[in-house]
């Protein structure tokens, strides 16, 4: 058996992470340590001593004595996507405006999709938006109102109706999805 590479744990990993930790770390009165983490998370303490570094050095959090920290700067629900540095995680924001676009949007095309979702930190192509479109239809997310008309110029009009809560799936390497709302995987095919 070959050993794992060190790095992202997988997507569909019971294991608990950054997540979890942030929502320690916010239920926390004012002052934490990485025990009281490891005992509200469950995540192991390199993890949490890991994000702890992030977190510092973004300015979240503040160190209070001589092992303990406070909350400084409340991000809100979800855990800031911090680097080691402190920067902001841009990597998978496309993923993330695309789902918040589709779940605004009553219909859509990939191109309304691809509009939508771009910003100053995240550029999403119409092919982009067309796969990411193309995948959760075929995984039992969209509808497909009016098809694409393609002598014509005309994109395929979708409609989400499952619309599993407010992060986004995510596309797999082996094509399928792992909706971290639910904690399932889908593959092409599946239905609603």
């Amino acid at each position: 058996m070959t050993p794992r590479k060190a790095g992202r744990r997988p997507a569909s990993s019971s294991t608990p992470g950054r997540q979890e930790i942030w929502t320690a770390i916010r239920a926390m009165p004012d002052l934490f340590t990485v025990t009281d983490l490891i005992d509200r998370s469950r995540a192991n303490r390199k993890t949490i001593q890991d994000y702890l570094r992030c977190l510092l050095a973004g300015g979240v959090i503040q160190p209070e004595g001589d092992s303990g920290y406070s909350l400084i700067d409340d991000r809100g629900y979800h855990a800031p996507r911090l680097n080691r540095a402190g920067q902001p995680v841009t990597q998978g924001t496309g993923v993330e405006n695309m789902w918040r676009s589709m779940r605004g949007l009553v219909e859509f095309s990939p191109r309304d999709i691809a509009a939508h979702s771009t910003t100053p930190d995240a550029l999403v192509s119409e092919p982009t938006a067309k796969s990411y479109c193309s995948m959760l239809l075929r995984c039992g997310y969209l509808r497909v109102l009016k098809k694409a008309e393609p002598i014509a110029g005309r994109q395929a009009i979708y409609r989400l109706i499952r619309n599993t809560g407010p992060r986004p799936p995510q596309v797999q390497r082996i094509k399928r999805i792992f909706d971290p709302n639910t904690g399932a995987v889908h593959t092409p095919g599946d239905a609603p």
